[in-house]
C-alpha cells in the first residue's frame, strides 16, 4: 500500500520522517522538498541505517533557493529494510516542507544476501 508522510522543518534539528516497521520493507520512490521561506536554505535528507551499516545520504547540504523545490519523482527507487529511518534537517531556521511517498510491503520470510550462502 502507498503511504505519504511529511514534515515541516522550522529549525536545524534532525527530524524523523518515517521509520520502517519490523516485518516490512519499503520501496521509496518520491521525495519532494520545498523551501517555503524567503531566503535560501539547504537540506540534508538521508536514511539512518541500523548500526553498523553507514547512513545513505540522498541530499547532503544541498542548497534550495527561496520558493524553489527539489523532486525525486519515481525514476529512482530506494529499498528500505525494517528499522531504516528517513530523516531530514535544514541548514538554518526557516520553512522547509519534506514529503516522501513509499510502498510498504510485507518483508519476505527469507532474505538472500547474494553472497553465495
Amino acid at each position: 500500500m502507498l503511504y505519504t508522510k511529511n514534515k515541516n522543518l522550522t529549525d536545524t534539528s534532525t527530524q524523523t520522517i518515517v521509520t520502517i516497521p519490523n516485518g516490512y520493507v519499503a520501496h521509496w520512490n518520491m521525495a519532494f522538498i520545498a523551501n517555503l521561506h524567503n531566503s535560501t536554505n539547504d537540506i540534508t535528507l538521508f536514511v539512518d541505517k541500523p548500526s553498523p551499516t553507514p547512513d545513505v545520504y540522498i541530499y547532503n547540504g544541498t542548497n534550495i533557493s527561496s520558493k524553489e523545490n527539489l523532486l525525486i519523482d519515481g525514476n529512482a527507487t530506494f529499498v528500505l529494510q525494517p528499522g531504516d529511518i528517513i530523516k531530514a534537517s535544514s541548514g538554518s531556521a526557516g520553512n522547509v516542507e519534506v514529503v516522501v511517498t513509499f510502498d510498504l510491503l510485507e518483508a519476505p520470510v527469507v532474505f538472500n544476501n547474494f553472497n553465495g550462502s
